[in-house]
């Protein structure tokens, strides 16, 4: 008897590729613990590394760019970050009690101060001379908004807290909210320099996630700033021209436009839905910390919902693991997307093409910028001044029919529309919005 078993044909390459498997992540890039380069380079900012609510009358552990430390607000209102081991014999002070002018270690007693300057040592002779001679581990910190930041370099290289003008417009509610992620913090971040993930991911491929018009791929330009570029996807919905607009800051900063954007109504200048920044928590963990932005003008169907913005929930489809897995391989979101590529992506197994340029240029931007640190340049900042940075983010509807030509009209419409808002920069607050929404209406009375 003879068993025919019809097999499988086709070019399969399987074993060829598992040579692939022993390479190495790019560890300029993806390592960010004391004293490596890129870790040494991102401690010059300042980041994010909690939301105020989490704060309260106990210490909080946390663990940031590879370091466990004790977050605290003292009776007196003040923020302390330190060290999470004590100087003495290594007890946690996330076991410490919270005093009115710092806090105290459970295990003996010594009592810090938010700098890390020890203010007693209970079980030592009254004249030890200890507290002169060893501190505590200690960065500054700065509450914003519900919003705690941080800042882990040198205190003499130590840059302003940069205010953004999208933090301060009328009529906006900023809420803040934190979700971690089990990968590292590159690829979380490469996620928002990638506008072709859009239409497949939140449309095409599985379903709609936000809305039916993210389906269609757009017309996508890059534009450079100094200290990081933006990005604009032109999109057309009918007779309108919907230009969605994304910033991204190195290292690790950026904002997109409204979360319910429909692109069928004209709206000039509209400003930002979100606010955000990955910050690394080790080489294999990170978490988004950002903002929500809640106004009308983001939001006109007010579809957006507040109170799900907080630890580990934000109110839009696809950034939490939460869902069940079933769910998540019938309908995957972002987090599915950047945590399926395992806790560090490997770039050297990846195959670029046109559609990751963003991706690519953001590489290649902090691999710069990481060389000129090294070199012994400080990091550019994306303000010294106080002056509020002038950001792009967001969305112009403009009712601009569709041409013969129309990829064409597109591109150049949206090429123009960045001209428009650049010719603001050196104006800030209402005078720049006035000029740049009058300038898009001008752009739309001449269809483009």
């Amino acid at each position: 008897m003879t068993v025919e078993i019809k097999m499988p044909q086709g070019r399969f390459d399987g074993h060829a590729r598992n040579k692939l498997g022993t390479l190495e992540p790019d560890d300029l890039l993806h390592r960010i613990g004391p004293g490596t380069p890129c870790g040494e380079y991102m401690r010059r900012f300042w980041h994010p590394i909690a939301i105020s609510s989490m704060v309260a009358d106990r210490p909080v552990r946390l663990r940031r760019f590879g370091e466990n430390l004790v977050l605290f607000r003292d009776k007196s209102g003040r923020l302390g970050l330190l060290h999470l081991n004590c100087s003495h014999r290594n007890a946690s002070l996330e076991f410490g009690v919270i005093e009115t002018d710092g806090i105290r270690c459970c295990y003996h007693g010594w009592k810090y101060d938010i700098d890390g300057t020890i203010l007693e040592t209970p079980a030592e002779p009254a004249n030890s001379r200890i507290r002169e001679r060893v501190r505590q581990g200690a960065y500054p910190v700065v509450e914003y908004k519900n919003m705690i930041f941080a800042y882990f370099g040198p205190p003499a290289e130590q840059p302003p807290l940069p205010v953004l003008d999208t933090w301060d417009w009328p009529d906006d509610e900023m809420v803040p909210y934190m979700v971690p992620s089990p990968v590292n913090w590159l690829q979380v971040s490469e996620n928002s320099v990638d506008p072709y993930h859009v239409p497949f991911l939140h449309a095409r491929v599985t379903g709609v996630q936000f809305q039916d018009n993210f389906a269609h791929i757009g017309v996508i330009n890059y534009h450079e700033r100094e200290a990081g570029f933006f990005y604009t996807t032109a999109r057309r919905v009918g007779r309108m021209l919907w230009i969605r607009v994304h910033d991204h800051l190195l290292p690790n900063f950026s904002q997109n436009g409204g979360m319910w954007t429909e692109g069928d109504q004209s709206v000039y200048f509209a400003r930002c839905g979100l606010t955000r920044w990955v910050v690394p928590v080790d080489d294999t963990n990170c978490i988004v910390i950002a903002w929500r932005h809640f106004n009308k003008e983001t939001d006109p169907l007010g579809r957006g919902d507040k109170s799900q913005c907080g630890y580990d929930s934000v109110d839009f489809y696809g950034q939490t693991g939460h869902r069940p897995y079933e769910l998540k391989q019938s309908n995957p979101g972002d987090y599915e997307a950047w945590g399926g590529q395992g806790p560090i992506t490997v770039h050297a197994r990846e195959n670029l093409g046109h559609s990751d340029q963003g991706v690519a240029s953001l590489r290649r931007k902090l691999k710069a910028a990481i060389k000129k640190f090294q070199e012994g340049e400080r990091p550019l900042q994306p303000s010294v001044d106080g002056v509020p940075v002038n950001t792009y983010a967001g969305d112009t509807v403009l009712a601009i029919p569709p041409s013969n030509d129309d990829r064409d009209l597109c591109d150049r419409v949206s090429r123009r529309m960045a001209e428009i808002y650049r010719s603001g920069d050196k104006l800030t607050g209402e005078a720049r919005r006035l000029h740049i929404k009058a300038a898009l209406r001008e752009l739309e009375t001449m269809r483009g």
